[in-house]
């Protein structure tokens, strides 16, 4: 019985990560939106890139409000907030409302966006801790997978009940109400000694980190369509491929419990190795769709491990007062990656001063060989300082 309950304790607190990505589940009918609408193109792309600024500002609030109403309230309150304001288009449709609905849904995935991973940290440690988070990071991939999916069913019906794909988040805040327990205070808590305790600078390195693993992914999947048309032709559907990518993802998470058991920060060496390897492929793709292919499948691979690596161990560079802080930094550093993704490729195209579509990947995989170096060379000197003190 108690087994029984554990299980679906877990499940309930995994579930929640199954909304996380869900503001691009509409993203299919943003042309059926323009015209139905009478919007302009700018019009249409800020429905669909509106919640990612008020998840920024409210994973900045989340610490606040899990202060005030406790962990739990909390990620309640931002699910219920999702669910109700993401399906707002359903009843009524113009302009404005789907813009505040959009702006509704963007506040409550970000109010839980980062307890989702520190509720793991809190009530589970070592290999459990490890496989859950990588199991989590799966969760947003799925989640993203089958909520494009119903859209895309929905939208037979209009293109206004494709937004009843947010309904979901109601039962899944019903099952995290009945079955996951609060967090005491002393887990989340920010209090004024709390603020002033120093955030470990390794935090701001990972933050960085963070920045440029979802930059460089999305840079990938942004630009695969572009490469993939310049080897196969204008006809070619790159769909069906960026499709596999999440689902690699998964399949990637799944394996990063036993694979961290096994090898340990080898694990996050092997994530950034892969990176490296799938930006020369793409780099050296040009008229081959073979290493472009191979390269965009590798790329799913890497934050499904190196996410759920930095999370597990994140407990040895904070303190409990600053780990839910922390955490809240590296999921904004996420969004600040997918940002920024577009003008990093344009500054990558100008620093190889080269036309071609894959060049930017070689100035990538040269960032990443130095980030895999800085680890390597801070990883080697704290082994170092242990065996000589």
């Amino acid at each position: 019985m108690n087994n029984q309950k554990g299980l679906l304790q877990k499940a309930a607190i995994l579930s929640i990560s199954l909304m996380l990505t869900s503001s691009q589940a509409i993203n299919g009918v943003i042309p059926q939106m323009k015209q139905s609408l009478g919007i302009s193109q700018s019009q249409s792309e800020l429905l669909g890139t509106a919640p990612s600024v008020t998840v920024i500002v409210f994973i900045l609030l989340s610490s606040y409000f899990a202060k005030k109403i406790g962990m739990k309230k909390t990620i309640i309150l931002g699910l219920l907030l999702a669910g109700i304001g993401g399906i707002i288009p359903v009843f009524t449709a113009n302009f404005q409302t789907v813009l505040i609905s959009r702006v509704i849904l963007g506040a409550g995935l970000g109010l839980y966006n980062s307890l989702a991973v520190t509720y793991i940290s809190s009530l589970y440690t070592g290999d459990t801790r490890a496989t859950l988070l990588g199991i989590r990071n799966s969760m947003e991939a799925l989640g993203q997978t089958i909520l494009i999916f119903i859209a895309g069913i929905l939208m037979n019906m209009n293109w206004t009940a494709s937004f009843l794909v947010y309904a979901l988040a109601l039962p899944i805040a019903l099952l995290f109400a009945l079955k996951v327990p609060e967090i005491r205070d002393e887990k989340t808590d920010i209090s004024e000694k709390n603020v002033k305790e120093k955030m470990n600078p390794m935090v701001f390195a990972l933050v960085l980190f963070a920045i440029l693993l979802v930059m460089n992914s999305i840079a990938i999947s942004v630009r695969f369509a572009s490469i993939a048309t310049e080897i196969k032709g204008p006809e070619f559907n790159a769909s069906n491929y960026l499709a596999l990518m999440p689902i690699l993802g998964i399949l990637a998470g799944f394996i990063f419990g036993p694979l961290n058991k096994w090898i340990g920060k080898g694990t996050l060496y092997l994530g950034i190795i892969f990176f490296i390897i799938s930006n020369l492929l793409i780099a050296m793709s040009s008229g081959n769709m073979v290493l472009l292919l191979i390269g965009l499948f590798l790329s799913s691979i890497t934050g499904s491990w190196c996410f759920p690596f930095i999370f597990s161990n994140l407990d040895k560079v904070t303190t409990k007062n600053t780990i839910n802080f922390a955490t809240s930094l590296i999921f904004i550093g996420c969004n600040i990656g997918n940002f920024i993704a577009p003008i990093a490729m344009q500054f990558a195209q100008f620093l190889t001063r080269s036309t071609n579509l894959t060049a930017p990947f070689f100035v990538f995989a040269g960032i990443f060989m130095v980030v895999l170096c800085v680890i390597l060379f801070v990883t080697k000197k704290k082994t170092t300082g242990v065996m000589t003190n």
